[in-house]
């Protein structure tokens, strides 16, 4: 369950006024500044004594999400007014817009490897991060990312936009993969509150069937062979827990035909009648469909959770990415 630190938002909540008073002296009573500082210091009032996060309507808990992205609301979703509940509304089906159209392209064939992905978020946004970026260096090699970052709502979608701006600024720099991993931890670690970090698989994958991974705490990747299903385990720490964390990461070269399937803990981790989807039954059921195509494998993951779940709705961000090497140069 996601945590409200209180003490790092009343940081936040000062730091807001002094810039508002700097504001209020340079230009004067202007706009809504004043009533803007006085929201801040009536929230700050409110953390003194001890009512902060407490809807003044029903005195039940505010949504901590919702604090995060606002520090400064009083109520509760159940009491918002109507024109609140429909401004809400409009920006969360703006952001999901906008959450969509970072996503790469899907079902694609790039730098030899057949690709498709799923991406499903349990609300109107997700804090999981997707991600194909096909390297413009003339070696026919992409990066592949997967990621989750804790908690859910608008809080962890801007914190996946985050994510993707930081690896798609540093791909340019021609790092190895861990070292790119090692770069965007101390970046995300530096920019955000302490309470929030993110798995993350990040690896890169070229047209002769090499693959460079390193697993930021993540769920294990599956490389699936011909004979074999193989366990990629964690090189490293969640990004964001250390900023000076070292990773390690794992090299292999594959066959034609071999396929690698990244995912969320919004699979293994789906629950029904208090059992969880588990790694054991998605190891059975994509060993049954290793032989077909990514966009086959992908569905069919699906098509057994949803068997899984007997009618249960989803309560996790859900994504799976597979990548099939489709030459042998």
């Amino acid at each position: 369950m996601t945590q409200l630190n209180v003490s790092e938002i009343r940081e936040q909540l000062i730091e807001r006024r002094d810039r508002l008073q700097d504001s209020v002296k340079r230009f004067g009573e202007a706009g809504n500044l004043v009533y803007l500082l006085q929201e801040v210091d009536a929230a700050l009032e409110r953390i003194t004594n001890n009512t902060y996060g407490i809807c003044i309507v029903c005195n039940e808990s505010i949504e901590v999400d919702r604090l995060k992205v606002d520090p400064l609301i009083k109520v509760c979703l159940d009491h918002m007014n109507a024109a609140q509940q429909k401004m809400l509304e409009q920006d969360l089906g703006l952001a999901s817009k906008i959450q969509h159209g970072l996503l790469p392209k899907n079902d694609l064939i790039a730098a030899g490897w057949e690709i498709f992905y799923s991406y499903l978020p349990a609300g109107a946004v997700s804090g999981d991060y997707c991600d194909i970026i096909e390297y413009k260096d003339g070696t026919d090699s992409l990066l592949f990312l997967l990621g989750d970052v804790s908690g859910k709502g608008v809080a962890a979608s801007l914190l996946m936009s985050h994510m993707r701006a930081m690896f798609h600024s540093l791909i340019s720099f021609d790092l190895k993969v861990n070292s790119l991993v090692e770069r965007a931890n101390r970046l995300f670690c530096e920019s955000t509150i302490s309470s929030h970090f993110a798995t993350l698989v990040c690896g890169k994958a070229n047209s002769k069937g090499e693959i460079e991974i390193c697993s930021a705490g993540h769920n294990p990747p599956l490389l699936i062979k011909k004979n074999e299903i193989i366990k990629i385990g964690s090189t490293g720490v969640p990004i964001g827990l250390f900023c000076d964390s070292g990773y390690d990461s794992k090299s292999f070269v594959v066959d034609a035909g071999d396929i690698l399937f990244l995912y969320s803990d919004g699979l293994t981790e789906s629950s029904s009648n208090d059992e969880e989807y588990g790694e054991e039954r998605l190891v059975k059921i994509v060993s049954s469909l290793r032989n077909s195509s990514p966009k086959e494998l992908v569905n069919g993951v699906l098509e057994d959770l949803n068997l899984f779940l007997s009618g249960n709705s989803k309560t996790d961000d859900l994504t799976i990415l597979a990548l099939k090497r489709v030459n042998s140069n």
